[in-house]
């Protein structure tokens, strides 16, 4: 039995979109002689009715597991990153310790950098030196190590967002664009939004006429300033009776076993505007018309790869409703390759482990 440790430890924490890359990368493994294990600082019930593959464990026992495995695997996201804080990068740095002492093997599968991580270059080459290898979620982020971070080209290869695998299976019916109930979704976050930009946002959100409107999050976390901190300072209380069209959705993240119960309402949708990197994949595989909204490198860079324009900041009223008018579906042929590079890399992360067992 080969115990493979998941270092990265933000599951189960409310984001759609790591159940959805975890459950990718673990729908490619139906090897019964790995065990997979991961300890998270939170309640992770939910998580191991949800990944029974995994035996997940609680934060204090991490050192003495994940000492017990020959290879760790950072699962998804975006760890080479700065804008969501310091956690991220202190725990990369405290990994990249540990691992130094160990004779273990240690892979990033699916993962994102953001440019502008560049201004921690020093650390995170520091910490990239202890990876074995790097299979990256785009092309972008493959530049990225490369030419700001010097990585050596033979220890990354370019691949796809693991969330695509998980996607593809969901939303495998394909359109049924005649059951679309809200005319638009919107899920919206940025760590730095500006006040005149919430302001053309609610204005836009008020001024809609087209049809419904489903408020929703890919951080259901109601606490701290996420998106439904958001809505229901624009639309909570006694406002909700002024603007009849508009709903907010929370999935039921901590009951519902099935991920592809949190992403359901996508197919309700037939436009989503979104600054989220996990709601417009999920909005393109779901056939909804897309518009992205600006926040980071990250998102600008999936806007690229699927081919549509993403409104710039400042938002404006006008900039809105063109980008809203001016919305189109992926081609399905686009998606399908996206899930074909992500299925590609996990089968020669496989075939490394294979080689260990």
């Amino acid at each position: 039995m080969t115990k493979v440790f998941l270092s990265f430890d933000f599951y189960g924490a409310g984001n759609t979109g790591d159940d959805l890359m975890l459950e990718g990368f673990l729908d490619c493994f139906t090897d019964p002689d790995i065990e997979f294990h991961c300890c998270v600082p939170r309640n992770y019930l939910h998580q191991q009715y949800r990944f029974p593959k995994v035996k997940f464990s609680d934060f204090k026992s991490r050192t003495e597991i994940s000492s017990q495995c020959r290879i760790w695997i950072g699962v998804g996201d975006t760890p080479v990153q700065v804008k969501s804080g310091e956690w991220f990068i202190n725990r990369l740095e405290a990994d990249s310790e540990q691992i130094k002492g160990m004779n273990s093997d240690y892979y990033f599968a699916g993962v994102g950098a953001e440019k502008e991580a560049v201004e921690r270059k020093e650390v995170f080459i520091n910490i990239l030196k202890s990876v074995n290898h790097i299979w990256t979620r785009d092309k972008a982020t493959t530049d990225i190590l490369l030419n700001d971070f010097s990585i050596p080209p033979d220890k990354i290869s370019t691949s796809s967002d693991l969330a695509n695998i998980s996607l593809e299976r969901i939303f495998r019916s394909g359109d049924d664009s005649e059951d679309r109930k809200y005319e638009l979704g919107f899920c919206y976050y940025d760590e730095n939004s500006g006040v005149k930009d919430l302001d053309n946002i609610g204005r836009f959100l008020k001024k809609f006429k087209k049809g419904k409107i489903l408020l929703f999050g890919n951080e259901i976390n109601k606490k701290g300033n996420f998106e439904y901190a958001l809505y229901e300072k624009m639309f909570g209380g006694f406002r909700k009776y002024l603007y009849r069209n508009i709903e907010i959705y929370t999935p039921d993240y901590f009951g519902e076993v099935k991920t592809c119960k949190l992403v359901e309402h996508y197919k309700k949708c037939r436009t989503v505007m979104t600054s989220r990197y996990h709601a417009l994949l999920t909005s393109a595989w779901a056939g909804c018309r897309l518009v992205s909204l600006e926040r980071s490198s990250k998102v600008t860079s999936l806007a690229e790869e699927l081919g549509i324009e993403e409104i710039k900041k400042p938002f404006t009223l006008e900039k809105l409703e063109k980008g809203y008018d001016q919305a189109k579906t992926i081609d399905r042929n686009l998606l399908t390759q996206l899930f074909q590079n992500a299925n590609e890399s996990v089968k020669g992360l496989k075939k490394l482990i294979d080689n260990k067992l």
